[in-house]
């Protein structure tokens, strides 16, 4: 097992020669720390010949020999006082502020100037981790975020190992010591060694600027540091907009994985799982509506009398205009009688969100996400499906049914609400049938068995 490591070093004496040694020359006596594979020295004011050092007297810790002159014990008693004095400091250092000894400390003692550390000795990865944790349980950030940062700091922990960078273990850093220059070396060693984008790191580099601006607010780094790792990326402000359409990971439900969930949801008995369950089966007879305009989707916007669902989509930021099935509908008169006197049809956000604040609504759209696939998920292991369910399994069911059912392109394209027949040919050629044709009506027949009530 070896032995355990020491929690703060030992000091002793070096004679400090060049490589070439001059027999009648004196050397000065050195005090040496050996911390992390990093060697810490202070130069005494003594000075010896070679012949007249033993460095494996005094246990190994050095010592002057007695050919010096009748000066050595007194030199010697000097000696041995100073190095049991810093060793004793650190000890009692460590003692007080367990794990926090760094160079930077024993530099310190050696120079009678002892240092406290600003961070308190806080582990980076830690730190930043415990920050995560506050903001997704404070609904600040999703699950989806919260995760991976997760997964970006233990990226960084390889890069801290791989490249031997950590300052107390191979793979630990303190918050102190984070500096530009670190961050600018794990950018490079994701780009060369990851082969990541620059996408890629940016997203890498989220949860370690949020860390590094808090403890700056808490003094643990000086501000000129947090604002040049502010810098070394580009910033971009959270958008509704990213085309989540442009890629398709194949989940979607078949006609019998539908009527499976229809059949769980009228079995369920948990009253919250079973309203998640409505909203998905809406998003899906309203055409694939996304998360986010379900979230927001108010009265205002729905004429039951017409059929028909008109609103400004949050992605487009175009009116779309959705025809309704009765499957739809009828979750609609449900909400109705639940919902009297509120803003918004489905209970996801509360009535006074402003929609035209693009950060609330961001963080809005991630609770309510992860509150419903959290919920829908179970529902999906019930059946079998063989991938997690969620909202926008929806959207991506009713563009896979309904070319298979001979929709043409264009009307698919249209009722989803994308901006181009282009988008709808590229996500779902895969399923295009060989013969596409007609409109929505040869549907009716179809979906509408899919009743929920």
């Amino acid at each position: 097992m070896g032995r355990p490591k020491r929690l703060y070093p030992l000091g002793k004496y070096r004679l400090r020669t060049p490589k070439v040694i001059e027999k009648d020359k004196t050397y000065p006596v050195e005090l040496e720390y050996t911390w992390n594979r990093q060697v810490i020295r202070k130069s005494t004011n003594v000075f010896v010949k070679v012949a007249d050092w033993n460095q494996k007297g005094n246990q190994g810790r050095g010592e002057i020999r007695a050919s010096h002159s009748n000066e050595y014990k007194r030199l010697n008693q000097l000696l041995i006082n100073r190095v049991d004095r810093i060793d004793a400091q650190l000890a009692e250092y460590n003692e007080k502020h367990p794990c926090q000894i760094t160079a930077e400390i024993i530099n310190g003692f050696l120079a009678d100037k002892p240092l406290t550390r600003k961070d308190q000795g806080k582990d980076f990865v830690e730190f930043t981790m415990a920050r995560l944790e506050s903001d997704y349980s404070r609904n600040r950030i999703g699950r989806s975020r919260y995760m991976n940062g997760k997964c970006c700091m233990n990226v960084f922990t390889t890069f801290l190992r791989a490249t031997k960078q950590g300052t107390y273990e191979i793979d630990k850093i303190y918050v102190g010591d984070i500096s530009p220059e670190l961050i600018d070396s794990y950018i490079e060693w994701r780009r060369e060694i990851k082969q990541n984008g620059d996408e890629t790191i940016n997203h890498a580099l989220t949860p370690i600027q949020k860390a590094c601006a808090y403890a700056a607010e808490l003094g643990m780094i000086e501000p000129t540091i947090n604002a040049r790792i502010q810098d070394m990326r580009i910033v971009t402000k959270p958008s509704l907009s990213a085309d989540e359409d442009e890629v398709f990971d194949g989940k979607s439900l078949s006609e019998e994985q539908m009527n499976a969930l229809l059949q769980y949801y009228r079995n369920c008995k948990e009253p919250r799982r079973k309203e998640f369950l409505e909203m998905f089966f809406f998003a899906f007879h309203a055409c694939g509506l996304r998360i986010v305009d379900v979230m927001t989707l108010q009265w205002g916007h729905v004429n039951l009398e017409k059929k028909e669902l008109r609103k400004i989509m949050v992605k487009t930021t175009k009116r779309h205009i959705i025809p309704l099935s009765e499957p739809a509908l009828k979750i609609l008169r449900k909400w109705r009688e639940k919902r009297v006197g509120c803003r918004f049809v489905f209970d996801l956000v509360k009535d006074d969100l402003d929609i035209d604040d693009a950060e609330a609504l961001y963080r809005a759209r991630n609770t309510a996400t992860k509150c419903i696939n959290q919920s829908i998920v179970v529902a999906g292991e019930q059946i079998g499906l063989p991938f997690n369910l969620s909202m926008h399994v929806a959207r991506h069911s009713f563009a896979v049914l309904a070319l298979n059912k001979g929709l043409s392109m264009s009307v698919v394209s249209r009722l989803l609400g994308h901006g181009s027949t282009d988008i709808t040919e590229k996500v779902y050629a895969h399923f295009l049938p060989e013969t596409l044709s007609s409109e929505l009506n040869k549907l009716s027949g179809d979906l509408t068995k899919l009743e929920i009530f």
